[in-house]
């Protein structure tokens, strides 16, 4: 193995290890990350990678951390990577990490590739898990013999304690010799397994220790390790999944259970814990519950915003009504969309009265042709405007980022040459992120419909909404829907972004629409009113209190939700 050799491998210290999915975590040599690790009397960390990030910084990253006596894992993956001819990321990681290891000290390398696929959350494993399990396991083929070809770097996977119940024909179990289980599979042909336990209780039918004892036994056989895997995380509606609200003591007691039963078992390497910023936010010890109220209520989302869409509205009466009403409505964050010709000096007291009221302003422009690559230099007159506009103003004065409004799929040339279309605007994306951070800290934002997790970006491995996602600072979700609650309401149509969101450290917005739209009764509040809006609204921090991702809420648009029904 081309790696280190990582203090959680002596033969007398059980692994403790955390996932870290904040790649940019390990910038400033990780100081922070390494704190809270010690903290935790973590040995062993599986950090995501993101390849954009210099060789440079992992070599600073890693070996402080070897110093302090934590290994490092390369994590790495995605749902679509067990889909067939989606394994091109995966491969490339892997490659990746070779070329890393080979280029630097012993004491600079990664300890192993982990990988973390999960294709069963995909809605075709519901209808369908064979096709799955059979790409899943094709693609896991190539990767660990391109692995053994590039000099045999470890490679780690998770597993769910679940998937011993399929085969690796993709069918249920049955107990018969020819029907090999898929966890048999993964335990027999990788060199470690983090199999997922995520329950809140070592002992019992249902507890940690009860669910694994199979997979421990298979592992014994084949001479792989196995570290138990369990979860911080919040779970709302599955709270037996998580230790999250359970305090330290609770989780503690458990892990030192499993390594107990587990002891003679050679086998066992330790446990994981998922996540180190979950496992931060954990109690030091439980805490009793209060006896009143029972379920106390989930604290209001940080930003209520709107957007500000008629720029005369601001250049032309200073934009007194709308600070009147944003501090009626507690509005804290505004979107208002600039127009160019208009010198500097018609913000200026605007931003400056609205960040004295407690109000963050981003500029806001946007066309569906914005999507095209033509009209590339459309965005780079905003971001130079903006630009010089922060330049030349005071402090208080400046926006604090640009957010583009840039809907696409209402041209013509959605239907009739998409893939070029997406592939443009995704493109232009990405220009717009990078041409903004130069020689800036302005933020990137934009607004993102909710279906478009359904359509894959053209000649890459990922969906159009995880690349917005992880390529701008936040996303605002157009989650137009006017309940709630329910299969199709708000907090289920913005769920897979949240997950995303949640796995990138990114943050994302809600929006909802007060405009009129003929397109169904289930779109808009404008028929229903301001009242019920909110308290719709009211409901969507605690159905979304479990994704660290979700930052508040904002109204489309000023101009509706002034004239709103009451």
């Amino acid at each position: 193995m081309i790696g280190i050799k990582a203090p959680a491998e002596a033969d007398d210290v059980d692994i403790r290890a955390a996932w870290v999915w904040q790649a940019q975590s390990v910038k400033n040599a990780g100081d922070e990350l390494l704190a809270n690790a010690a903290k935790h009397k973590i040995n062993r960390l599986y950090v995501n990678v993101d390849m954009n990030i210099s060789k440079e910084v992992y070599q600073t990253f890693i070996a402080k951390a070897g110093r302090e006596g934590i290994a490092i894992e390369a994590l790495g993956g995605d749902p679509s990577w067990g889909v067939e001819g989606r394994e091109g990321p995966m491969l490339r990681l892997a490659s990746w990490v070779h070329d890393y290891n080979q280029a630097v000290e012993p004491g600079e390398r990664f300890d192993a590739l982990h990988l973390d696929v999960k294709p069963y959350v995909l809605p075709a494993w519901k209808e369908d898990a064979k096709p799955l399990v059979q790409s899943w396991i094709s693609n896991m083929k190539r990767v660990l013999e391109q692995a053994k070809q590039d000099g045999g770097i470890a490679v780690h996977v998770d597993l769910p304690f679940w998937l011993d119940s399929y085969t690796v024909k993709g069918s249920r179990t049955a107990e018969d010799a020819d029907n090999e289980a898929l966890s048999h599979w993964f335990i027999q042909n990788v060199d470690q397994v983090t199999l997922l336990a995520y329950r809140d209780n070592a002992q019992g039918s249902n507890g940690i220790i009860r669910l694994i004892e199979q997979e421990m036994e298979w592992a014994d056989a084949s001479g792989t390790l196995v570290t138990v895997g369990v979860n911080t995380k919040p779970m709302p509606g599955e709270e037996f999944t998580s230790f999250a609200g359970k305090g330290s003591s609770q989780l503690e007691g458990a892990l030192q259970e499993v390594a107990t039963a587990f002891r003679e078992h050679q086998s066992y390497a330790g446990s994981a814990v998922h996540d180190l910023t979950y496992w931060g936010e954990l109690e030091p010890e439980e805490q009793p519950l209060p006896e009143k109220p029972i379920n106390p209520p989930v604290s209001a989302p940080e930003i209520r915003g709107t957007y500000i869409w008629e720029a005369s509205q601001v250049t032309d009466d200073g934009g007194d009504h709308i600070l009147a009403f944003a501090k009626q409505q507690r509005i804290n964050w505004l979107y208002v969309r600039l127009d160019l010709d208009q010198p500097y000096s018609s913000y200026r007291s605007f931003v400056k009265r609205a960040k004295a009221q407690g109000i963050e302003v981003h500029a806001m422009g946007g066309h569906p042709i914005w999507g095209k690559k033509e009209n590339r230099p459309r965005i780079k007159r905003l971001i130079d405007y903006v630009k010089n506009y922060n330049a030349e103003v005071e402090p208080d004065e400046r926006f604090v980022g640009i957010h583009l409004d840039i809907e696409p799929y209402t041209l013509p040339e959605w239907a009739e040459n998409r893939d070029t279309l997406l592939t443009e605007w995704a493109s232009n994306i990405a220009y717009f992120q990078e041409e903004t951070k130069k020689d800036s800290s302005l933020e990137t934002s934009a607004d993102l419909a909710v279906w478009l997790d359904t359509f894959p970006l053209p000649g890459n491995d990922v969906t159009v909404t995880e690349f917005m996602i992880d390529t701008l600072d936040h996303v605002s979700l157009m989650a137009f829907r006017n309940t709630a609650e329910g299969s199709n309401g708000i907090a289920a149509v913005v769920s897979q972004e949240m997950e995303i969101a949640d796995r990138l450290g990114k943050s994302l917005l809600v929006s909802v629409e007060m405009k009129q739209n003929h397109e169904g009764e289930h779109i808009s509040f404008y028929d229903h009113g301001a009242k019920e809006m909110e308290n719709q609204l009211d409901k969507l921090p605690e159905l979304l209190s479990g994704y660290k991702a979700y930052k508040g809420n904002l109204v489309h648009a000023y101009d509706y939700w002034v004239d709103a029904k009451p």
